[in-house]
């Protein structure tokens, strides 16, 4: 599958979305002033809506044929392209909100229903982290393009720093981990995983969104790692338009995903438990 100017236009179309988040980046007034409520336990701003117009119509430009999800709505659905394209504009809205690190802009393609590229910016540091199908993980800064080469770490467990961290470091002991790691962005959990070489990261059923999973599902796979439902299945895009992954997402790298998933269902199960 050749993929070289989707690449190409995915990094650059997320470096120049970031530009815009510059004016809310520098200004805590202007972040929090223009919050509102989306959903129960959801967040969403006008830099969202900013960046998630913007690159909708980047894309539209460019690929007038193809569809396109995006998390802030707005999109065109093509039911007979064979590509998507998925948007999330500000991934760790709540991050970005208190002006700290662990949120990230994300842009994925899917073909065919499976995520096939995937690119993840850093708006506070300006890398861009990017994966395709066969042709690995790499990084883009300032000095040029290259391949990202693992480090060989103790694998960790990355949680959301918003969740319970009794619950999680009470799951990074018994996976065995070294460390708790607080990202909140999946994008940035994914690209964490490639760094190290190895770890977790996991979200219950019904809460991550295709938009949440579509990146990281790219950079987690080409990394080496699996990446599945709490069932062990393949994440599922699209069925019955659903955009919640119904079974939650599991990632590892380095380790035995059966035995990850035994864990995750025990200490962190589907059903939470009061």
């Amino acid at each position: 599958m050749e993929l070289s100017n989707d690449i190409a236009f995915a990094r650059q179309a997320v470096v120049d979305a970031a530009q815009l988040l510059k004016p809310f980046i520098a200004s805590a007034t202007r972040r929090s002033d223009s919050t509102r409520q989306k959903a129960a336990g959801e967040v969403v701003t006008e830099a969202d809506q900013l960046l998630n117009d913007f690159l909708i119509r980047r894309i539209s430009d460019k690929y007038p044929n193809d569809a396109i999800c995006a998390e802030e709505g707005s999109a065109h659905d093509n039911a007979d392209a064979s590509r998507r394209w998925i948007i999330d504009p500000i991934d760790g809205t709540r991050s970005f909100i208190r002006g700290v690190p662990g949120f990230s802009v994300l842009l994925a393609l899917a073909v065919e229903g499976e995520p096939v590229l995937g690119v993840v910016h850093d708006p506070l540091d300006g890398t861009t982290w990017f994966a395709a199908r066969g042709k690995g993980v790499h990084r883009q800064t300032s000095d040029g393009i290259s391949p990202v080469v693992a480090a060989v770490k103790p694998p960790k467990l990355i949680w959301s720093p918003y969740a319970d961290a009794t619950r999680g470091d009470a799951l990074r002991e018994a996976l065995g981990l070294r460390s708790l790691d607080p990202v909140e962005s999946f994008g940035l959990r994914a690209v964490e995983l490639a760094l190290d070489g190895a770890g977790v990261f996991a979200s219950r059923p019904g809460s991550p969104h295709l938009w949440d999973t579509a990146s990281a599902y790219v950079i987690v796979k080409e990394a080496g790692g699996i990446i599945t439902g709490y069932d062990g299945n393949p994440l599922v895009y699209w069925q019955n338009e659903s955009t919640l992954h119904p079974r939650g997402a599991v990632a590892s790298l380095g380790l035995e995903h059966a035995s990850v998933l035994e864990l995750i269902e025990t200490y962190l199960p589907a059903t939470p438990t009061p």
